[in-house]
């Protein structure tokens, strides 16, 4: 049951980020999402933000080229992502691979600079990486867990930690991109 429950969330996370639905996270793929979350805040690519956002995915990619196309192709298939990320999930070593973009993401979505997300800031993220609005208005509110009307980079943290580790079904994390299916 346990790992039931991790592979469903691997196997979301790997179809938000197959943007191409060819089976496989490629270097593009994984750079469009982070371009497509730039344009949902209407920075243009040549932007500091942009840039920082771009980066952070690049980081992320890098890790994951390196740790999980074991063919050495030079994408991640689907049985590569989820078995690597139990490997991951095990050693806890999944904010070294996803801290980078998380920050990146913070500091553009974080538009009055007040080091949160509001719920409309938190959105336009969710909606950039192809979540639907909807689902995205409700995982802010199982993820905001003091109730302050804001994500801070402890929540958002928490909450991907819970997303790739978490075997407890009532984890608010396991909706990260939005209820599972």
């Amino acid at each position: 049951m346990a790992q039931e429950l991790l592979e469903r969330k691997w196997s979301n996370f790997f179809r938000h980020f197959d943007t191409d639905g060819n089976g496989f996270i490629e270097h593009g793929d994984f750079v469009q999402r982070g371009t497509q979350v730039a344009v949902a805040f209407g920075y243009p690519a040549e932007t500091s933000a942009a840039k920082a956002v771009k980066s952070g995915f690049q980081s992320v990619w890098d890790s994951l080229v390196a740790n999980l196309d074991t063919d050495g192709d030079g994408r991640v298939s689907h049985a590569e992502f989820t078995g690597g990320m139990a490997v991951f999930a095990d050693e806890d070593r999944y904010q070294e691979l996803f801290q980078p973009a998380i920050d990146a993401l913070l500091a553009m979505g974080d538009a009055d600079g007040d080091g949160r997300l509001s719920r409309d800031e938190w959105k336009r993220i969710q909606v950039g990486y192809g979540t639907a609005e909807t689902d995205a208005e409700y995982t802010f509110g199982l993820l905001d867990v003091d109730g302050n009307g804001y994500l801070t980079r402890d929540e958002i943290s928490a909450a991907t930690l819970q997303y790739f580790t978490s075997a407890d079904p009532a984890a608010p994390g396991n909706n990260l991109y939005g209820p599972l299916a």
